[in-house]
């Protein structure tokens, strides 16, 4: 299931990172990328959809689209990629090297073009940033205290905007892509697929010769419950988008007063799975991607429970 899959997946991305250190060329962000959807196709249990691009990838960009098919209410994440880098024996002074990175002939930061397409209305999308660490980089925050760098975390895409938008001097450039100021605004994996979703199922799924599927103990509708692993549903994650932002503010009491002034709203759910979104699901089989997609998307397909006035 995803929420387990969040906890033993970074460690691996740590060891894997590690490696490349020893080599001549070392793994960039891409190559871990594509391993991740690898691993998230499998800890889909068929609640999945991977589309990959058709054209080569810029900074990994991706798009994760969470859509509840009971109650047709959508909702998006749109995460860059970055990995950290160095080799001194000061954890805090690793940085994410291309965090800086401007693309296009406008000399537009990455970061803001990746808010601009959340800043548009009743898009119901949030921007993150997804960050990669090596072993060495781990193994040195938690000996001086720091539990929560990993192979993999993520980050209130907002947030890293305004730190990158206020690097405006040499030593702001610096210090603005650097674990010591971005450690503390950063969050687990597991923030966005813990605690695990559970569907209930009805007894007749245990009988003998149905369809099985794994089964997981789990609450629903504040009871335990015995079930199968769904993605989370997008209220959910919408809400998990909510904790994140709130834990980042209370490490950056300053952040609001930075470039730009105060963050925007976390936008609501949709009531409506979007066009594109509802095709890819329309043809899940064998689907083809988007002509032109030049992102991995994926789209995690959930289904809350009935409540009792609609059984």
């Amino acid at each position: 299931m995803l929420c387990a899959f969040s906890h033993y997946f970074p460690p691996f991305v740590e060891r894997f990172l590690d490696q490349g250190r020893m080599l001549r060329r070392r793994f960039r962000e891409e190559t871990v990328t594509d391993v991740l959807m690898g691993g998230l196709i499998t800890a889909g249990g068929g609640r999945l959809i991977v589309e990959f691009p058709d054209e080569p990838v810029t900074g990994a960009d991706m798009e994760w689209n969470f859509v509840d098919i009971r109650t047709s209410t959508f909702f998006r994440l749109m995460l860059q990629a970055k990995q950290a880098y160095g080799d001194g024996s000061i954890w805090t002074r690793h940085c994410y090297r291309e965090l800086l990175h401007t693309s296009g002939s406008g000399g537009k930061f990455q970061a803001e073009a990746l808010c601009d397409t959340a800043r548009l209305p009743r898009s119901a999308t949030y921007p993150l940033y997804i960050f990669y660490h090596a072993a060495h980089t781990c193994e040195m925050a938690r000996r001086s205290g720091n539990t929560l760098i990993a192979g993999i975390n993520i980050a209130d895409g907002f947030v890293i905007e305004k730190l990158v938008k206020a690097a405006t001097t040499r030593t702001l450039r610096t210090s603005n892509k650097s674990l010591r100021v971005i450690a503390p605004k950063l969050a687990p994996l597991s923030t966005l697929f813990c605690p695990a979703t559970i569907a209930p199922v009805s007894p007749f799924a245990l009988a003998p010769g149905a369809a099985s599927s794994p089964m997981y103990f789990g609450v629903s509708a504040g009871r335990r419950v015995l079930g199968i692993a769904m993605p989370p549903t997008p209220a959910s994650v919408r809400a998990r988008v909510l904790d994140l932002r709130e834990a980042a503010l209370s490490e950056s009491a300053n952040l609001a007063e930075q470039s730009g002034g105060a963050l925007p709203d976390v936008p609501e759910v949709s009531e409506r799975i979007p066009d594109d979104v509802q095709a890819v699901l329309n043809r899940r089989e064998g689907a083809e991607p988007m002509p032109g997609l030049n992102r991995w998307r994926l789209t995690f397909v959930s289904a809350s429970p009935a409540s009792s006035d609609e059984e």
